[in-house]
């Protein structure tokens, strides 16, 4: 098995470089093997508005036994937006098998931003999203997505304490948490959470970039597994992935999608 092969379960969208598309080209260009697999088809992002969606779960399943039998192997599985919580019941047992193999396995629980859940998501993928949650070793939500898999009422901004309690709630004490993007108190902006395996809190400050830029959180996501795989902690990995995306952002790449 190539140990930085990768397995990306998500949306692939015809028209915007978001979910597999960003994070197979951002991978595939730092050296790693990339196995995608669409949990959905989408013909373009949610804020264009209307779009039409084809559903995989039957597709995707099948496709992981074979490989399985091929002895197609992965040492990182990563899973992203998902349809519902019919296809998270399918994706649990594959998930659960990955890890009793040491695969290292990473939920973006894709619900909202700016302190509301997105238009396109259901009641039934939220519910989606908070039961893969439970079979994951690292979890990435945004602030909003911390506040909703909590139950944590929304504000702008929250002391560290605050953060680091939401962290813990939705580790369990079994599994790392990353909150991504947090607005802080005190001023400034952070990556927040704690490292399961070492047990030690996260707290890595950043200088925010004016303005809305899209597709960051797949950036993010995609340095992170890289600096994972090249043997970084998850500190280390998270803050130079958030270094990573500002740096990106001000190179006016996210322009160029």
């Amino acid at each position: 098995m190539n140990p930085s092969t990768v397995l990306l379960l998500g949306d692939i969208t015809g028209k915007g470089c978001v979910g597999l598309r960003m994070l197979t080209a951002q991978l595939e260009r730092l050296g790693h093997e990339v196995l995608a697999l669409p949990t959905a088809l989408i013909s373009n992002i949610f804020r264009l508005g209307s779009h039409e969606s084809l559903e995989t779960t039957d597709y995707l399943i099948r496709t992981l036994d074979t490989w399985a039998k091929l002895g197609i192997g992965y040492s990182v599985m990563y899973v992203g937006y998902v349809t519902g919580s019919a296809q998270a019941w399918a994706l649990c047992g594959a998930m659960d098998e990955a890890r009793s193999r040491g695969v290292q396995v990473i939920v973006d629980p894709i619900l909202g931003d700016e302190g509301q859940m997105y238009r396109s998501v259901t009641p039934d993928q939220a519910d989606a999203m908070r039961l893969l949650c439970g079979h994951a070793d690292i979890l990435t939500p945004n602030m909003t997505e911390a506040c909703l898999l909590t139950g944590t009422p929304w504000q702008a901004s929250f002391s560290c304490e605050a953060l680091g309690n939401m962290a813990r709630s939705l580790g369990e004490g079994r599994r790392s948490v990353l909150i991504t993007g947090a607005a802080i108190e005190s001023g400034g902006r952070a990556c927040v959470g704690l490292d399961a395996q070492s047990g030690g809190q996260i707290c890595l400050p950043y200088e925010p970039v004016a303005g809305s830029h899209y597709g960051t959180g797949d950036r993010f996501t995609a340095l992170l597994i890289d600096g994972l795989l090249r043997g970084r902690d998850l500190a280390q990995a998270a803050d130079a992935a958030q270094q990573g995306v500002r740096a990106w952002i001000l190179a006016g790449a996210h322009e160029k999608r």
